[in-house]
Formats: structure tokens, C-alpha cells, sequence
């Protein structure tokens, strides 16, 4: 019966075209542009349990509103490993950076290993990798040495590196620049950018405390980040030294900033960001919301006592239904899914931890 499942699995996901990242593999004459229509799927990383070695990888069937067993492990006969940290799906291929393994993957469409590549500094002890955007037919990707890395998408080399600041973590591409959070583990408060052209860090730009896991381009064509500030509402601390959790955006063309409004995890769909917004010890500030990006004005999303504990949020191209896991510590990941104006529409049951959701439309 699970040989039967992982056929049909397969032949599923075949039919789809990946929508993730940015443009094809390098090289590669370009076909005539279509427009997606449908989502046929969506693949699902979980990040798994620190030491856990329980990362995986499932497919969601869109159709049928069923998500897999670890497709990874059924392709390879082996775990992914510790610490699935983000998934990327770029031309004919699915790239993972698994962090606590200090790799990153390389597989076809099926999950199936194409490369494995180990990461180790100069004194051969584990980098860490992060975060992934992808351009141009390369991959960038974060490590916890303290730089961006470039994988060319044709060869499946690193082909540079370069220093960008202490713990760097998500990182997105705009107006040909690298735009990176510099968490410093806590302590940073720098976005690093990386001119794309030369692969030279250029600057540092000053944001709120702890930039961390969000930083995207969004539709308008501004790049949006998430700091998540030092614990607001921690009773160690005097009220006055509360840094909250903020949503910046940054213009590319001039690398200005400007505070928007409070936000844990972001997500966008044309002239809306969706919010959640989680202080750890603020519960009561918690709320669930759709920013405007045209207007500035800001419209209630679902009630967020429903997602106590959310780990990510991603919206399909397609249908903009909006998808959130709720992922209590040491416990599988209920993935919640809402339409666009937030009405319910299922709970489906994940892996530990899930982090990404990476849709497959055609």
C-alpha cells in the first residue's frame, strides 16, 4: 500500500511547475512564458527536534487535501537529517539546508538526492546553513561562519563566498543586491547587502534589534524584515528597555528604512502583508492581521488564540489561501489553512516543526 502511495505521490508531483525563489536554471534557453493557473501541490519542510536527526520532507496533494508520509526519507531511505532549516524550489530542482547537519541538499523533484554537500570551515567544524534566495541561476544561502554563499544551480558548485556580519540569517534579492539579517545572535542590528554583480558586501544598513528568520521582496518591489527586538514584556526587564518584535520595510533604491508596524512572522499576496504578531511574553498583544501596503491601513485576519504556537506562515500563488502551522514544542505541527479574507478551511497534521511551505503550480 505505501509502494502504491509513493508511485501515485511521484507521478503527482511530476505534473506540476515549481514556483519558488526566482527564474530558471542558468544557461538554459528559456520556454515561452506561461502563466500558472492552478496549484497542484506543495511540498513541506519541518524542521524536526534539536538532536532529534527527525527533518523530513512531505508533498501535499491540493486535490485530495492529504499530505504524504517523509517523502524524503521514501526516496533516499534516509532521515534528511537535524534541523531542517529552509526549502527552496528553483528550475527542475529542490535545494534544503539542513542545519544542524551542516549540509545542503540538492534533489529532483521526487526528493531524490542529486548532491550532498557537506559544510565545514577551514578547521573542519560544522558552518551551519541557513536561509536560501535564489537569482540568476545561482542559490544564496546564510551559514552561522558568518557568510553568504552562491551555488551555481547548473554546475551544483559553490563557486564564492563572502563575510557578511555575525549570524546571518534570512536574506532576500532586490534591485540586484543580496539584502541579509544580521542577527549576531541576538545582539545585531544591521541588515548586511551584497552587490549581486561583483558579490561584494556594500554595506551594513542599521534596523531594530535582533533581525531574524523574515526578510522578503514582496509584490510592491520593497524589501520587508522582521526584527524580533529582546523579549518585549520580559519582567527581568524595566519596561522602558522592551525592544518589540517590528516589521521594517526598506526601500532598494535608496537602502532607506522606515518602522511599519509590530509583526512576528510575515507573508505577502499582491497589496497585502499578512501578520502575526506573538511577544512571547505579551500574550495578550497577540493578534492575527492584513496590512495594507498601498493604504497603511491595518484590517483584523482570523482570531490568533487559535494558533498558539505558530512557526510559519506561506500563501499559495494561486487561490492567496493563507497557510499557518501551529507547532507546540516537542508536538507535530497542525497546518491550518485560511482563505484570504480568513475563513477556515482546513487542519491538516505535519511533522515536527514545520518552517516552509513551497507550493507547485501549472
Amino acid at each position: 500500500m505505501k509502494k502504491n502511495w509513493y508511485k501515485m505521490t511521484l507521478m503527482t508531483v511530476a505534473l506540476g511547475a515549481f514556483t519558488a525563489c526566482s527564474d530558471d536554471d542558468n544557461n538554459i534557453p528559456e520556454p515561452p512564458v506561461t502563466i500558472p493557473t492552478e496549484t497542484v501541490g506543495a511540498y513541506i519542510l519541518n524542521t524536526g527536534n534539536w538532536g532529534g536527526n527527525d527533518a523530513s520532507i512531505q508533498y501535499m496533494d491540493i486535490e485530495k487535501g492529504t499530505i504524504s508520509a517523509d517523502l524524503y526519507a521514501s526516496a533516499n531511505g534516509e532521515a534528511l537529517g537535524d534541523l531542517g532549516q529552509d526549502l527552496c524550489l528553483y528550475g527542475s530542482k529542490l535545494y534544503t539546508t539542513v542545519s544542524g547537519s551542516s549540509k545542503v541538499v540538492i534533489m529532483d523533484k521526487n526528493c531524490k538526492i542529486i548532491k550532498n554537500i557537506p559544510l565545514t570551515n577551514s578547521e573542519n567544524q560544522p558552518v551551519s546553513p541557513r536561509y536560501m534566495t535564489a537569482v540568476d541561476g545561482n542559490v544564496y544561502f546564510t551559514a552561522y561562519d558568518g557568510t553568504v554563499s552562491r551555488l551555481d544551480t547548473l554546475s551544483m558548485n559553490i563557486t564564492g563566498s563572502v563575510e557578511v556580519g555575525d549570524h546571518p540569517e534570512a536574506l532576500t534579492n532586490a534591485n540586484g543586491k543580496l539584502y541579509i539579517n544580521i542577527s549576531g545572535y541576538g545582539s545585531g542590528k544591521n541588515v548586511a547587502v551584497v552587490d549581486l554583480k561583483t558579490f561584494t558586501k556594500i554595506k551594513d544598513i542599521e534596523v531594530v534589534l535582533n533581525p531574524y528568520t523574515q526578510c522578503i521582496t514582496a509584490d510592491d518591489g520593497y524589501v520587508y524584515v522582521v526584527s524580533n527586538g529582546n523579549y518585549a514584556g520580559d519582567p527581568k526587564k524595566p519596561e522602558s528597555e522592551w525592544i518589540y518584535q517590528t516589521m521594517q520595510r526598506i526601500d532598494p533604491q535608496t537602502d532607506e528604512v522606515k518602522n511599519i508596524c509590530p509583526a512576528t512572522y510575515i507573508a505577502n499576496s499582491g497589496d497585502k502583508m499578512y501578520l502575526l504578531y506573538a511577544e512571547f511574553y505579551l500574550p495578550n498583544t497577540h493578534k492575527a492581521a492584513i496590512y495594507d501596503l498601498k493604504t497603511g491601513k491595518e484590517s483584523s485576519f482570523i482570531d490568533i488564540a487559535s494558533i498558539p504556537s505558530p512557526s510559519s506562515m506561506d500563501i499559495d500563488p494561486i487561490t492567496g489561501d493563507v497557510y499557518i502551522s501551529n507547532a507546540p514544542y516537542g508536538s507535530t505541527s497542525d497546518l491550518m489553512i485560511y482563505d484570504k479574507d480568513g475563513n477556515f478551511k482546513k487542519k491538516l497534521s505535519a511533522g515536527y516543526a514545520t518552517a516552509k511551505v513551497v507550493f507547485v503550480t501549472k
